[in-house]
């Protein structure tokens, strides 16, 4: 599943996508947004091992997944920007996922605007998530869970850090920050203490457990907060 290799499907849609839009911010930006709401947030039986064009083809991704997808898309219209691994509380997933680990990996996207790198995973969960998460979270007042962190934003201007998952005010949150690799396959293979490798157990078990997220994050955008009740 790596990222730099060139597709001219992910090209020809980088292009369409900014067409008209020659202000690098305002292309970053659209493409955020095509990302956050093309691509609902969820899981395929494949987790972590996918193409941009993978991504693409099933319309469905987390953060990792969609961060590989966007990437390809900003360099495909020539913005700088690079994917930086960390970790997060496994809680943020509560409700949605558990891989019975007390941490889950995470990437997030550096763009390169301006002259400055300006984080983000904004694009991460869709609106319609988005909004029945945080209306989830404030039912509960609790601080994470169903795949957002509450104080967290799902829009980006390309100015300022933006983060709808990764827990940045909250360092115990996260216990690593391994910085900067060329892709998902490039971090696994250089971190084998990365918490959610996939194992021969994970391919047995993931299918299952993506299917029963992907139902659980359908539900929540369809019946709001009361969809939450119990998980």
């Amino acid at each position: 599943a790596r990222v730099l290799i060139d597709d001219p499907q992910i090209d020809a849609l980088a292009e369409h996508l900014v067409s008209g839009r020659h202000n690098a911010r305002e292309r970053a930006v659209v493409l955020h947004d095509f990302v956050r709401d093309e691509i609902r947030f969820g899981f395929t039986p494949h987790f972590y091992a996918m193409s941009a064009a993978d991504v693409l083809a099933a319309r469905i991704g987390y953060g990792q997944t969609k961060a590989t997808l966007f990437i390809a898309l900003l360099r495909a219209v020539g913005i700088e920007a690079r994917q930086q691994f960390v970790d997060f509380d496994a809680a943020v997933w509560r409700g949605l996922l558990d891989l019975h680990t007390p941490f889950v990996d995470h990437s997030y996207t550096e763009v390169r605007l301006g002259g400055a790198w300006i984080p983000t995973d904004s694009y991460v969960v869709d609106m319609p998530l988005f909004r029945a998460a945080q209306a989830a979270l404030r039912t509960r007042n609790t601080a994470c869970g169903f795949g957002i962190i509450a104080t967290g934003d799902a829009q980006w201007d390309g100015r300022s850090p933006a983060f709808a998952q990764f827990p940045v005010d909250a360092p115990s949150m996260s216990r690593h920050r391994w910085g900067v690799f060329n892709d998902v396959a490039a971090f696994y293979d250089a971190t084998p203490e990365a918490w959610n490798c996939r194992t021969d157990a994970m391919r047995v078990v993931h299918p299952l457990a993506a299917l029963t997220a992907n139902q659980a994050a359908e539900a929540l955008r369809s019946g709001g907060p009361s969809a939450a009740h119990g998980r």
